[in-house]
């Protein structure tokens, strides 16, 4: 496991699940759209639910990632009441603010690369330093400028 970063959330292909001390999880997308003729940048939020992890995905709304927080549009396939969204909504909400989650509760990636969505091949994404931030080396050195 790594550390669930906004850099993490916000590099365009990012996959989590959020984890409570009874068992209870929800794993989510966060895929990045570039904006053209007009339109701004897109990061659009889905929840797994099916058994594919590749293709069960349902569109949930749209994350303005300067606030961390997920509106949902009219194409939302879910309402604020659901317990899905609230759990979605208060995980952003502690890694915008950087806070520890409390004991029992998690945020964990799912193993790739929050960039590119390939399987990370050394340990979840450390790097030579031995940090683990959830990138693939080729991806954490264009994410560097390098």
């Amino acid at each position: 496991m790594f550390t669930i970063t906004k850099q993490f959330i916000t590099a365009g292909k990012a996959i989590f699940t959020v984890h409570n001390r009874s068992g209870k999880h929800y794993t989510y997308k966060v895929s990045f759209k570039k904006g053209s003729k007009g339109f701004s940048d897109c990061y659009f939020v889905s929840l797994l639910t099916g058994s594919n992890n590749e293709l069960d995905y349902t569109y949930l709304g749209m994350l303005n990632p300067d606030t961390g927080m997920v509106k949902l549009t009219r194409a939302s396939k879910l309402t604020n009441t659901a317990k899905s969204v609230q759990v979605i909504r208060w995980a952003l909400r502690m890694i915008w603010k950087e806070q520890e989650t409390p004991e029992g509760y998690g945020v964990h990636g799912e193993g790739r690369c929050g960039r590119c969505g390939r399987p990370l091949t050394a340990e979840p994404g450390v790097n030579p330093e031995g940090e683990r931030f959830g990138f693939g080396p080729s991806c954490w050195a264009k994410m560097q400028g390098r």
